[in-house]
């Protein structure tokens, strides 16, 4: 019996540890979708599904978390699995009355980041973006000033020319409501919204697949929205019979690794009724996360940008060219800071605003 025991015992030495398998909820218990999981150095571990689920923090006893809507903190797990449960972050976008005056503006704030598991943030970019929508002429503009930081003023010329007008456009206003965009959007694989409860809609596709949820806070008056972009796009292409374009798609994502991922969350003031306008957008959240292989070692990043709407109103003409004159800010380091700061934009961790100072310190070009 004592050899048998030992035996055993020696066996279950030799095995792998268990997964710490942590989901992330909020303060009513509902699941937190796509919160990005980091080390205390900034270092990547991933982000959580649509059920606030990832399946591994690889042996941290401390995580950091960020998310576009809760505050950042550092938890605690200690080699074991379990929930942890996110404040709401305080949001500075203030109400205002709808008047018959022709314009809407609203102003957002972006900034976005490239993390990589074991070198944490290597890129930054953030600015502003005046959105002006002419409710008569039905037109919208929108005029966009940023800022950028990287390791390498060649890596930061490269991916602003990539990405640069892409990024410009995330920080638009959409002009329609986002569940609407999404349903016309994947007609074609027969998108609906499903009731799940009485303040909670679930995206699915006409064979069942989920493709994002719609939870209202009737208490806090937000409504939020989680959508995987990827997976509506890859039935989308199978259901127009592109097999060149899922071919070329997937040869695409053996080249970065097959875990390509692009989600999306937003968060909207709502009425009693439910009911919203493009211009009470409050914050969005796109996570794009892939592997990379270099060297023969495999790396994870994820590609964030946040978007906040920071101000609004209902003007005429006039009153439009001087909120764009009032609202203008030099896009210093030092102001980007005091802006979020004054704007209520949630923190980001402090191992990433670390991180942040010093690529600042070492890259000089603007």
């Amino acid at each position: 019996m004592r050899q048998l025991i030992t035996v055993m015992l020696m066996l279950a030495a030799m095995l792998p540890a268990s997964a710490q398998r942590i989901q992330t909820v909020d303060e009513k218990g509902e699941p937190v979708p796509y919160v990005s999981v980091l080390t205390t150095d900034a270092q990547l571990i991933g982000i959580t599904d649509f059920n606030g689920v990832i399946d591994d923090v690889k042996g941290a006893d401390i995580i950091t978390v960020s998310h576009v809507a809760y505050k950042p903190n550092l938890y605690k797990v200690n080699g074991k699995s379990g929930r942890i449960t996110l404040i709401e972050a305080d949001f500075g976008l203030p109400e205002v009355t709808v008047t018959r005056k022709p314009i809407v503006y609203a102003q957002t704030y972006y900034r976005l980041y490239l993390y990589e598991d074991s070198l944490g943030i290597i890129y930054y970019r953030s600015g502003l973006t005046d959105n002006s929508y002419d409710r008569t002429k039905k037109k919208l503009s929108a005029d966009t000033r940023h800022t950028s930081k990287a390791i390498k003023g060649i890596i930061k010329t490269l991916f602003n020319m990539a990405i640069g007008k892409e990024i410009d456009r995330s920080s638009r206003l959409k002009m329609q409501k986002i569940e609407n965009m999404i349903i016309n959007r994947n007609k074609i694989i027969g998108a609906k919204l499903v009731q799940e409860g009485p303040d909670k809609k679930r995206i699915i596709s006409n064979k069942g697949t989920t493709l994002g949820y719609v939870t209202d806070n009737r208490e806090t008056g937000l409504r939020r929205i989680s959508y995987e972009a990827t997976t509506a796009s890859r039935l989308r292409l199978e259901a127009e019979g592109k097999t060149k374009e899922l071919a070329k798609r997937k040869k695409n994502d053996s080249e970065i690794g097959d875990k390509k991922v692009e989600t999306n969350y937003f968060v909207y003031r709502i009425d009693d009724d439910g009911n919203y306008s493009p211009e009470d957008m409050m914050m969005q959240q796109t996570n794009i996360s892939w592997d990379k292989e270099k060297d023969g070692r495999t790396s994870h990043r994820i590609f964030a940008i946040e978007v906040y709407n920071t101000d609004r109103a209902y003007v005429t003409k006039d009153e439009l060219k001087q909120l764009k004159k009032d609202n203008r800010m030099n896009m210093t380091y030092d102001n980007i800071r005091q802006f979020e700061k004054t704007h209520k934009i949630p923190a980001l961790l402090p191992a990433v605003q670390k991180r942040l100072n010093e690529l600042w310190r070492g890259d000089s070009d603007d």
